[in-house]
């Protein structure tokens, strides 16, 4: 009896033993975790927008997207029906460090064949990588979008419903390098040089008389400004393209925008003065058997438009837009029997968006587009009024 009560004894001592021994472990264990977590570094600041990215903006991808189910009409033409999209394009941005930066973005709706002159698609619109020197200067090189300014020029692609004549006839994503001054938080000076075109001077201008320039550059100066908290807005641009050798073309594009908190207005002022024609779109007639030449010299365009928008609430956006453009050719640089035809087009656009998410750049549409063209002369391939009316969505999709 007495040795079944000294091994009872000596079990229930080595099992209080065992268990003071976890206990101790343990409590080591819970010092070492308390150890680390007091000694560990903070985590790094995010952003309010970011939280979800761990690697603060190195590396962002969306998908720009705009699809629409229209109803159109053209002038003499029977009304048609058809879903279409617009707008696909692939975009990836980020800030490697607090000073490098880089932008790619991609149409995965063109074509990929390279272009003649800087054997790059044209399907790609950006592919750049910028350096910030410090607070106020920062250079970027590679094809980016050249600054010409205003704000229907400045809109992302997939928020147009249909750009005007004039900047539809442009062609701004070229191969160059800007350097960027900002003084104060409130303005923005840039200076660029790119090239004046994607392909060859032959290609694009095929059988001219005209010669190609040495260097076929543009050079552009643009001032982007905010005044009153924000409340008036500039984007103002103006430059040389050396377009032919001995031969220049110059461009002004000049918008202002007054930014509420519920009413945004902006207006838009673009002109060129053409010695060889680039943009294309000015119209000739003739009263007699003439030939006309298959490349203008001494062309004018002018172009304003206007967009009013206003947000009841939150969700909605309620906008209308109106354009009027001029295009013309100096008689004198005409052959006899040639003259200018007086080119005016106008666009007039209304529609109501519906954004039903404060953190996604989602918005469903209404939209009709108006469009009319005037001539002294009915061309032979005139550009036909029409009207449209699609329904449809716009969405900005944040991949990664």
């Amino acid at each position: 009896m007495k040795k079944i009560l000294l091994a009872i004894s000596l079990l229930v001592g080595g099992v209080a033993t065992a268990q003071q021994d976890l206990q101790d472990q343990i409590n080591q264990l819970r010092a070492e975790i308390d150890q680390l977590k007091a000694t560990a570094p903070a985590p790094l600041p995010m952003s309010q927008d970011e939280e979800e990215n761990p690697i603060h903006k190195k590396f962002n991808m969306y998908f720009n997207f705009q699809s629409s189910f229209d109803l159109e009409k053209v002038k003499d033409q029977d009304m048609t029906a058809q879903f279409k999209a617009r707008q696909l394009r692939l975009e990836v941005r980020g800030d490697i460090t607090d000073r490098i930066f880089y932008r790619f973005r991609h149409r995965l709706n063109k074509s990929n064949a390279a272009t003649s002159l800087d054997n790059l698609a044209k399907a790609t619109d950006m592919l750049y990588a910028g350096f910030r020197l410090d607070d106020k200067w920062a250079l970027t090189a590679g094809k980016m979008c050249q600054a010409w300014g205003g704000f229907e020029f400045d809109l992302n692609p997939m928020n147009i419903y249909e750009y005007s004549d004039f900047v539809d006839h442009m062609d701004n994503f070229m191969l160059g390098a800007m350097i960027t001054y900002a003084p104060n938080k409130n303005h923005e000076f840039n200076f660029q040089i790119t090239d004046v075109r994607n392909d060859s001077f032959e290609k694009l201008y095929a059988g001219s008389s005209f010669e190609a320039s040495k260097s076929p550059l543009a050079y552009i100066f643009n001032w982007n400004g905010s005044f009153f908290d924000n409340k008036l807005q500039t984007r103002w641009g103006a430059g040389i393209q050396q377009e032919a050798k001995n031969i220049a073309n110059s461009m002004v594009m000049l918008g202002t925008k007054l930014n509420l908190p519920k009413f945004q207005v902006f207006f838009d002022y673009m002109m060129a003065y053409e010695n060889l024609d680039r943009l294309q779109y000015a119209s000739v007639y003739t009263t007699t058997a003439v030939a006309v030449p298959a490349y203008l010299e001494d062309t004018s365009y002018n172009s304003f438009v206007v967009k009013a928008e206003y947000q009841p609430i939150p969700q909605l956006n309620i906008f209308a837009q109106g354009m009027y453009e001029m295009a013309d050719v100096k008689n004198s640089s005409l052959p006899s029997g040639a003259y200018n035809n007086n080119y005016r087009s106008y666009g007039y656009y209304a529609g109501v968006e519906y954004l039903p998410f404060e953190k996604q750049d989602l918005r469903f549409f209404l939209a009709y587009i108006g469009r009319a063209y005037d001539y002294e002369h009915q061309p032979l391939s005139p550009m036909l009024d029409k009207n449209r009316v699609s329904i449809g969505l716009m969405y900005r999709i944040k991949a990664f």
